[in-house]
């Protein structure tokens, strides 16, 4: 049996608890409000280029962790992105808690764009929807900077000389150094001695503490579910970075991975580097863990403490030697708590059912460690975040428009933080209802299936599509549509099915039902498609 077959069988089941019979026709003669999610707690990834686009071909596949009981909302093992929504739910069999997360790791890639592999958690908490970008290896963010050289090497495919190459750091102030010693022999990843005549060397300043910059980290984040600390320990957590770099270099096409003898790479750090740890500015009696992360495994792993050196009229540098490449992390790490952060959310508003997209951030040491849309209503008031640190986080609440509604401490480790959050709605429009029905071809008797979905939306003629919230069991309640005579298009995402309408105005009660049925709609321009994707899941049931 498959696992949609066995899904599906569940949908049955819950069937059967209100309706005496069996289950060959449970719907028969009956007036039912069927949910159609049977998966309850899943994890939402939306993954677009560095302009918000979405990329063709994204291949997502399970990486490793606990993905024994991850499948797609249609009960399979098969992930591709919807539109640019890829969502991973977990078996409703499955328990998932706060102090027991499903953790996994996703591997992401796209034919000319770098694979990133990101962790994935799952509470039975909202996880909302956490945007990837995807670059390619060309594509410098904001906040990066490169110098690349290329070096004579003897026959022996060592230096001939000592090599100094620098660039200015990229978030202003001080030079990126690295240091090659006269005699250096180069190694790929499984210590074979590399010869050539040529080097190529690309030496990268990274801002840590720019948003955009930090998406060509190593799982596009400061956070990472998996560091090995000093003394051998694991641990999930967040960096502060006071200053990271990349280094790639190349002999004859091959990937050089460690060296004869020791380079010296030296490092800028920003005068107004504060400690999130302990609250202490930036100077000498100072020091930073340094983390590398390789491309072999994609481990940020502790590797050396480095003293920092210098004044704040010559700026301060951190300078130390390294054996092999290619991230390098000098900062400090906040562990996170065993477990998972939740964020409950009460108002007034959530009374009549509305339903609100919101933005929460997470900021650590002035940096934003964590964001994501989340839709928040009465049912949906609780959202998790992972691999928080365990003090010192602030939680930031926007609304759709962008401005700071709440503003919080995160609890401490087990604790729930409550925010108690005002109308993140648009108090001068009416309240608009969307309420939408399925009823199943050929059906005599109404037969009621309310879908939950993910809705966007524009004002017709404009670019971007604006999240709006989750459809509910086929319902959501807003005041950010207008009902002036305002055009909208709405695109509605749903499992693995896209659906795209235009140019539509809004009411304050838009009640309707997808049918075939007098009164029902089937759509305008795709009514074919419409009903094949109906009786395709009608006939699930």
């Amino acid at each position: 049996m498959t696992k949609m077959k066995k899904l599906a069988t569940y949908i049955c089941a819950l069937i059967l608890i209100s309706v005496a019979g069996s289950c060959e026709n449970p719907l028969k003669d009956f007036d039912l409000l069927i949910s159609t999610e049977v998966i309850r707690h899943s994890a939402t990834l939306r993954i677009v280029d560095e302009n918000g686009s979405t990329i063709n071909g994204v291949s997502v596949a399970l990486e490793s962790g606990d993905t024994q009981d991850i499948y797609n909302m249609n009960g399979f093992r098969d992930f591709k992105p919807t539109e640019n929504l890829v969502t991973f739910g977990l078996d409703p069999k499955r328990v998932a808690s706060a102090a027991a997360p499903v953790r996994f790791m996703v591997a992401i890639s796209a034919s000319g764009y770098t694979t990133q592999i990101v962790p994935v958690s799952i509470t039975d908490a909202s996880a909302g929807i956490e945007t990837i970008i995807l670059r390619k290896p060309s594509q410098l963010p904001d906040g990066v900077s490169e110098v690349r050289r290329n070096i004579a090497l003897g026959a022996n495919g060592a230096t001939l000389e000592p090599i100094t190459i620098s660039l200015p750091a990229a978030e202003g102030g001080g030079q990126v150094s690295l240091d090659i010693p006269a005699g250096t022999q180069f190694r790929d990843a499984n210590g074979n001695l590399i010869v050539g005549t040529n080097l190529e060397v690309v030496v990268g300043s990274i801002d840590g503490r720019n948003r955009d910059a930090q998406s060509i980290l190593p799982g596009g984040s400061l956070r990472s579910s998996n560091v090995v600390l000093e003394g051998g320990a694991s641990s999930a957590g967040t960096f502060s970075p006071a200053a990271v770099t990349r280094i790639n270099m190349v002999i004859n096409g091959i990937a050089v991975r460690q060296f004869s003898q020791p380079l010296s790479l030296g490092l800028p750090v920003s005068s107004d580097y504060v400690s999130p740890l302990t609250n202490r500015a930036i100077s000498t009696a100072e020091s930073f863990q340094v983390f590398t992360n390789s491309s072999s495994d994609r481990i940020w792993r502790f590797e050396q403490n480095a003293v920092v050196t210098g004044d704040t009229g010559a700026g301060y540098r951190v300078t130390f030697p390294i054996t092999h490449l290619t991230f390098f992390l000098a900062g400090e790490f906040g562990a996170a708590c065993n477990v998972q952060p939740v964020i409950s959310f009460t108002g007034d508003w959530m009374a009549n059912g509305s339903t609100y997209p919101v933005t929460v951030e997470a900021v650590w040491g002035g940096n934003v460690i964590a964001s994501g849309q989340y839709s928040i209503s009465s049912s949906m008031k609780d959202i998790s975040v992972a691999d928080l640190p365990t003090s010192g986080v602030t939680i930031v609440v926007k609304n759709a428009a962008g401005t700071v509604i709440a503003e919080t401490v995160l609890g401490a480790c087990g604790q729930t933080t409550q925010i108690a959050l005002p109308n993140p709605g648009d108090p001068t429009n009416p309240t608009a209802t969307l309420q939408l029905y399925v009823r199943c071809p050929e059906k005599v008797d109404p037969i009621t299936l309310l879908p939950t979905f993910q809705l966007y939306h524009r004002v017709t003629g404009t670019k971007d599509f604006q999240f709006l919230g989750t459809v509910t069991n086929g319902f959501l309640r807003t005041t950010l549509l207008r009902t002036d005579g305002t055009r909208y298009d709405f695109r509605a995402i749903w499992n693995n099915r896209v659906k795209v309408v235009g140019g539509k105005t809004i009411s304050v009660d838009n009640t309707a039902t997808v049918g075939i049925q007098p009164g029902d709609i089937i759509g305008e321009k795709a009514g074919a498609t419409n009903l094949a994707i109906l009786t395709e899941e009608c006939g699930k049931l």
